[in-house]
């Protein structure tokens, strides 16, 4: 009886150490908070509209979401090692998603370990009509996709 309880409690504690093994060799991303942005603009083809930097801490895709009924919009990311963005950067570090409405992406970038923040940029096409952007971002994901 007691090599029964002594085998089954053996089994049991080597099922949780494989559990939290497991557990621990998730990527986990640091800063995956979503933060909303919503602005409107002209786009008269001088228009790129930044976003403020945020903390880039893995090496995961940045996330995008479009709200459903806005314009469709592009979408590329920039790095910093300050906490200002520049909308004419020469730090891109990601190529551009063309965000329709309603959908999302992440943007695969090449920040991480180069710069400490990233930031989007947005654009829409030269037609000198007024746009509405909004949705949410995120510089790191909780997906685990690169």
């Amino acid at each position: 009886m007691k090599v029964k309880k002594l085998i089954s409690t053996g089994i049991l504690g080597l099922m949780l150490a494989c559990t939290f093994m497991q557990t621990s060799m998730l990527v986990k991303a640091n800063n995956h908070t979503d933060k909303v942005f919503n602005f409107s603009f002209i786009a008269d083809g001088s228009d790129i509209a930044p976003e403020a930097p945020r903390a880039k801490n893995d090496n995961t895709a940045s996330y995008v979401k479009s709200n459903a009924g806005v314009d469709q919009f592009s979408v590329w990311f920039g790095g910093t090692n300050g906490n200002n963005a520049d909308a004419m950067t020469s730090n891109i570090v990601s190529s551009y998603a063309i965000m329709p409405a309603g959908s999302y992406r992440y943007i695969s970038n090449n920040a991480y370990g180069r710069f400490r923040n990233v930031y989007p940029i947005f654009t829409v096409g030269q037609d000198n009509r007024a746009h509405r952007l909004s949705g949410k971002w995120s510089p790191d994901n909780i997906s685990g996709r690169y």
